[in-house]
């Protein structure tokens, strides 16, 4: 009952931030923070499976119907789906893309049984100092040269401020207290909400509350499954091949599923120029079959790949999970096919329910009433904030932090903030890590 409950409020959680343009998993999981801090470990990664899980079905929903992209990596879906919007058609159109979202999660599973073997034998290295030092360093290369459209400059700033706001408080090079400009509250670090609502919640509201894009009239007349199904089979080899080249690329830290579901669909608009349905659901499916594999270096080895896993990450270690306790990978396998699979499994046949037979309901829903959740969610997250602070005893140090990161989020809102957060929640451990191996 609890693994139901975890997954029900994931799926919940991924129906609403798919709807919502602009916002994502990462933002879904700060908002999410306050219900997740009394889930334990098998209860978190259940939740975090079914919203990332969900946010790609009812992503395609927004991208199909009024032609804005629900999640970072709808685009494909926003270009095909306008084709089958003028034709009246934009229900087949997300029938086909939930069909082949399934499809790619079962693909994904079994190329994940296939390969798993094969994986048991090698990863040992990955516990190695020296083979997490290159992958952080790695981690770190990527945030520098690809957010923020390559701009170094940029993203060292950020990666270098995220770095900084880590160093307050206690290291895991030192036992003594650093960094705290004789402020008492700071002994025990920055605190994470306020970096988190600050740079990511902020500007992501205030984006939506002053997107004045007009909505679309909701085109397409009522399509039965049976012809859904039908017209999926014509697109079955670009599933498959989707599915395929979104799993490889599910393994890219930081932008998988954008990689993913981009790649899939260039590959398939080269193949088949002509056919829309062939493109969007090659890039739909690949969508699916990269989130899961994204999953992967998380439940295997304890090492976060993408913005949204690093929040997982923090809640996690809170939850009393350590990657140092995943040192026997035969039995983070069977975890992964016993606890999670199921559950995955179930979750995209329920965002198939919810993304084909529901989409427009789902969608008149929020647009009739945008401003008005934007507005709660903004009160909300200021209430969090000062709940967490109370019972932390640092409620001042959390407004302040709220208010000056909640300013710098807004001045800095057309830039990606990922190397940020990555480097404030990662920063004590590759430091430790990068100590170590000066040391070996």
């Amino acid at each position: 009952m609890e693994e139901l409950i975890a997954v029900s409020l994931g799926l919940f959680a991924g129906t609403v931030t798919g709807i919502v343009p602009g916002a994502g998993v990462t933002v879904a999981m700060v908002i999410a923070t306050p219900m997740l801090m009394g889930f334990d470990v098998t209860q978190l990664l259940l939740f975090y499976m079914a919203l990332a899980s969900m946010v790609q079905f009812t992503g395609t929903i927004p991208a199909v119907f009024l032609g804005v992209p629900g999640e970072t990596n709808s685009l494909p879906a926003v270009i095909e789906g306008t084709k089958f919007n003028r034709r009246m058609m934009s229900q087949l159109a997300v029938g086909v893309s939930a069909v082949g979202s399934v499809l790619g999660s079962v693909i994904a599973v079994a190329l994940t049984f296939l390969l798993l073997s094969f994986l048991i034998g090698h990863v040992s290295v990955f516990f190695s100092n020296n083979t997490k030092f290159y992958l952080y360093i790695f981690v770190i290369v990527f945030c520098v040269l690809v957010y923020n459209r390559g701009n170094v400059l940029i993203n060292i700033t950020l990666c270098l401020t995220g770095y900084a706001l880590s160093l307050p408080g206690e290291s895991d090079i030192s036992s003594n207290i650093r960094y705290t400009l004789n402020i008492d509250d700071l002994e025990f670090g920055v605190p994470l909400m306020p970096v988190l609502i600050g740079f990511l919640i902020v500007p992501t509201l205030y984006k939506i509350y002053n997107d004045h894009q007009r909505v679309k009239q909701f085109k397409g007349n009522d399509v039965a499954f049976k012809k859904v199904l039908v017209y999926f089979m014509r697109c079955l080899p670009s599933s498959i091949r989707g599915s395929v080249i979104g799993y490889l690329c599910g393994f890219v830290p930081g932008v998988n599923t954008i990689l993913a579901t981009n790649t899939s669909y260039s590959v398939e608009k080269r193949l088949n120029p002509n056919s829309p349905g062939r493109q969007l659901v090659a890039s739909e499916t690949a969508n699916n079959s990269g989130q899961f594999a994204s999953m992967l270096p998380l439940l295997l080895i304890g090492i976060p790949i993408t913005g949204s896993e690093v929040i997982l990450f923090s809640l996690l270690v809170d939850a009393g999970w350590s990657p140092f306790q995943f040192n026997n990978v035969a039995n983070n396998a069977d975890m992964i096919f016993r606890d999670i699979v199921p559950w995955f499994v179930f979750a995209n046949l329920v965002g198939l329910l919810v993304a084909w037979p529901f989409a427009r309901q789902i969608l008149r829903l929020f647009t009739a009433s945008k401003k008005y959740v934007i507005i709660s969610l903004a009160i909300f997250m200021m209430g969090l904030n000062t709940y967490l602070g109370i019972q932390d005893y640092r409620t001042v140090l959390y407004t302040v932090c709220l208010i000056v990161f909640g300013c710098v989020g807004l001045l800095i809102r057309k830039h990606e903030p990922i190397p940020l957060i990555f480097m404030f929640i990662l920063g004590n451990d590759i430091e430790a890590v990068f100590f170590r191996q000066w040391l070996i």
